[in-house]
């Protein structure tokens, strides 16, 4: 087998990675599956290629799945048609809620992909280090396309808080601990890091 072919310099990404490092590309790749409110223009901040590639593969895996559930809902209703008049309007629409983005009026899973920015803002917050003080000014500077991107950082935070209880659970019910102890150095990172900038996970 040949040499792998080593990624260009620009994109900076990292040849040695250590403990901190694996824990960024961890936590800022798991959220962001999380949607953030976005103004309606282009994204005009920082462009992330490690995200990118994982939003390549996550873009495989979700079309999949949305065949999938296209394909279940055609079986069901080749066998009796008239259970389509039990679907209402939109029963597939991905298209975000105005009162909540982070809710659709669709009744079946669309899994619809959303952008990277918010692992692009979840990276931002890891690797601030100017005063805690200034960091909402800053990150509203910073990222002018997102609406309220502390809020929505609270939601990111509240999904890796969920996944990490999901992935201790089932260690506890006989599952593999792989998972679980691969979440704890990132959690630790996360937790000294929220509390330099005091800005914590959104309470259910």
């Amino acid at each position: 087998k040949g040499a792998k072919k080593p990624f260009p310099p620009q994109v900076g990404y990292p040849r040695d990675a250590d403990a901190a490092t694996r824990a960024t590309l961890l936590l800022s790749r798991l959220m962001s599956l999380v949607p953030m409110k976005l103004k309606n223009d282009m994204w005009n901040a920082d462009v992330d290629f490690d995200l990118a590639a994982f939003h390549s593969l996550v873009r495989i895996l979700k079309r999949a799945l949305r065949q999938l559930v296209e394909a279940s809902l055609a079986s069901v209703l080749l066998l009796d048609l008239q259970r389509a008049s039990l679907l209402p309007n939109g029963f597939m629409c991905a298209s975000p809620k105005k009162e909540d983005h982070l809710q659709t009026p669709a009744v079946l899973p669309t899994f619809m992909l959303p952008r990277a920015c918010m692992g692009i803002v979840v990276r931002h917050f890891l690797e601030y280090s100017g005063e805690p003080a200034e960091f909402s000014q800053v990150t509203a500077a910073k990222f002018p396309c997102c609406i309220q991107p502390i809020e929505d950082l609270k939601c990111a935070f509240a999904f890796w808080d969920d996944l990490r209880r999901c992935a201790t659970r089932m260690a506890e019910i006989g599952g593999s601990d792989d998972l679980a102890d691969l979440m704890k150095v990132p959690s630790e990172i996360l937790q000294a890091k929220q509390q330099m900038l005091g800005i914590f996970p959104q309470s259910s």
